[in-house]
């Protein structure tokens, strides 16, 4: 079969000629591996090559980026500035230059790295700084001048961008096949999402929009700019233009496509539910993906089929979109309570240790089909909070989450919320949790959840004035608990979430080696350690005595049955 590709070479001029497809993935590379990529260009060995599709038969015609878009992102921004990549891979050189200027300027005149990064890169004229800092010296600011001359002349010869060639395979194949050949890359690099491949296949698909104002609540409205929104991100992270893309074309037709609208739908169902819907692509897109299976009937381990559920989605816009918001307002009201972290001049901050996308999915499964304000729909309401912390106990989601969530769909019916769990279901579902502790000295995730909701239902809700500033921090002091064990082995639960809770930040502060009692003024904390279920004072005293005799065995007990408190207290708040 004849090739469906030719081989060509690329200059770092001839890049004004790429475009990004709107199915091409985001921007993946961190910094070690973009500085990575400019050492490797330093040394002259080869690198991968592009990947490109010729918009025309045209000889100079667009070409169209179908891999490759961190190398050539990586080099943009190496030509915009070289000194973020040169300095950390010749520090030495730079400090021994830094030093050696400094040791020519008098105290006053001192150079940071910030200023010297300045100057190497011209945003500050050497000149005119050289006359500033050595005005009646005319050999020191000769030498001056010279320094970072030479400097910059090395810099700029670090990688010769004009002697860079950039081998690219130009695909030729039918323009139909474009997709195919998206998602069967796999050149070691970063791998391709399901989802990213879900935008390529599907580009020819189309979700029609209603006008702007027709649609109830302006819905549909905000799908389409979340769609912008989404695709200006793109094009600002990727530095090169964005190919069939126009932002005025798409206000004007409002056809967006089935990928476009599943990626929407998880950034529109973050903003009314971010307690429970991070703000990451990835979590978005399970999510738009997710609902878009829930509200069709189709399988997650199966969503490569949603295609062919187009008509369907079409004919259900406005009912999705109205079932996703009002089930999202639900949940939010209940779970923003619950999972709000007091932090200081932080608003809304929320603590997902216990959350999963398969498992917020479960709810909008279970709740989908039922009539709002129903028994059965204020009852799975009611009842998903207490499920939100047993099936973290339980571990109930964490393999199979895919295959489980089916059993949620209301055309399968197997499992649902509307059954109230017994505080005897919650709590033998801690205790094996529990059971499973390890020493250390760090809270987990989903200790610093769990104590957020322990806290939110009891003492940050009703006792602390409102306005105080709290911390999460270890009622056992870090610094006892470091003193009386070894790094290298620990002994103690301390990370455990019998040791763990929000206490007020200045008096915290303070007490780095003691505890609430000791900055107690006046009962000042009396309330607060009440309703925190925290240490008494011969628990106190006890646990003093056994890290100073190293036993272990009763500070740990004393750490698990405070725990064991803090669960049922959970467990009855949840309950009602």
């Amino acid at each position: 079969m004849t090739a469906q590709y030719d081989t060509i070479t690329l200059g770092v001029s001839d890049l004004d000629r790429i475009t990004l497809p709107k199915f091409q993935r985001g921007f993946v590379w961190n910094k070690t591996k973009k500085t990575s990529f400019i050492q490797t260009l330093h040394d002259g060995f080869p690198f991968g090559a592009l990947l490109v599709y010729p918009e025309t038969s045209d000889a100079d015609s667009k070409l169209v980026l179908l891999d490759g878009q961190q190398r050539l992102s990586t080099i943009l921004q190496y030509q915009h500035d070289q000194i973020p990549f040169w300095k950390p891979l010749n520090f030495d050189k730079y400090q021994s230059c830094l030093t050696s200027i400094n040791s020519m300027l008098d105290e006053e005149h001192q150079v940071t790295e910030e200023t010297f990064d300045r100057l190497l890169t011209n945003k500050i004229d050497v000149a005119d700084w050289a006359d500033e800092v050595a005005p009646s010296d005319a050999a020191r600011r000769k030498d001056l001048r010279d320094k970072i001359k030479e400097l910059q002349t090395e810099i700029a010869q670090f990688v010769d961008l004009n002697e860079l060639g950039i081998l690219a395979i130009k695909f030729t194949g039918s323009r139909d096949r474009i997709a195919d050949v998206f998602a069967n890359l796999n050149k070691g690099g970063m791998p391709l999402q399901k989802y990213e491949v879900f935008s390529a296949a599907w580009s020819n698909t189309e979700i029609r929009l209603l006008q702007a104002g027709e649609s109830a609540n302006g819905l549909q409205d905000k799908i389409l700019e979340y769609v912008k929104s989404y695709y200006s991100n793109m094009e600002t992270n990727a530095e090169f233009e964005l190919n069939d893309f126009s932002e005025d074309e798409l206000s004007k037709s409002r056809v967006i496509t089935l990928s476009e609208f599943a990626v929407a739908l998880g950034a529109f169902v973050h903003e009314l539910l971010p307690s429970l819907v991070g703000d990451t692509l990835s979590t978005q897109n399970e999510i738009g993906y997710g609902l878009l299976g829930i509200a069709t009937g189709t399988d997650n381990r199966k969503l490569s089929t949603l295609n062919s559920k187009v008509d369907l989605i079409n004919d259900e816009l406005q009912l999705i979109l109205e079932k996703a918001s009002r089930i999202c307002v639900d949940l939010n009201g209940i779970f923003s309570k619950l999972l709000n972290q007091i932090i200081a001049g932080k608003k809304d901050t929320y603590v997902p240790g216990l959350t999963s996308s398969f498992k917020t999915l479960s709810y909008f499964a279970s709740l989908w089909n039922l009539e709002e304000g129903s028994e059965e729909y204020r009852t799975t309401l009611k009842n998903i909070p207490s499920y939100y912390v047993f099936d973290f106990w339980s571990r109930s989601w964490t393999s199979h989450g895919d295959q489980r969530l089916i059993d949620y769909y209301p055309k399968y019916g197997k499992r649902n919320y509307l059954q109230r769990l017994t505080l005897e279901q919650l709590l033998d579902a801690y205790a094996q949790w529990a059971s499973d502790n390890t020493p250390g000295i760090n809270f987990s995730k989903e200790v610093k959840a769990l104590t957020t909701i322990h806290s939110n239902q009891s003492y940050l809700s009703s006792v602390l004035p409102h306005g105080e500033s709290f911390e999460l921090e270890h009622i056992i002091a870090k610094k006892l608990i470091n003193a009386a064990e070894n790094d290298r082995e620990r002994r103690i639960f301390a990370g455990s979430l019998g040791n763990c809770m929000y206490l007020p930040r200045q008096d915290n502060n303070k007490k780095k080696e003691k505890n609430l009692y000791g900055v107690n003024q006046e009962g000042k904390y009396d309330d607060l350690m009440t309703s925190s279920l925290y240490y008494t004072e011969e628990e106190f005293a006890t646990i003093s005595n056994a890290l100073e005799a190293r036993d272990y065995a009763t500070i740990n007990a004393l750490i698990m049955q405070r725990g064991h408190r803090v669960a049922e207290s959970i467990a009855q708040s949840l309950l009602g």
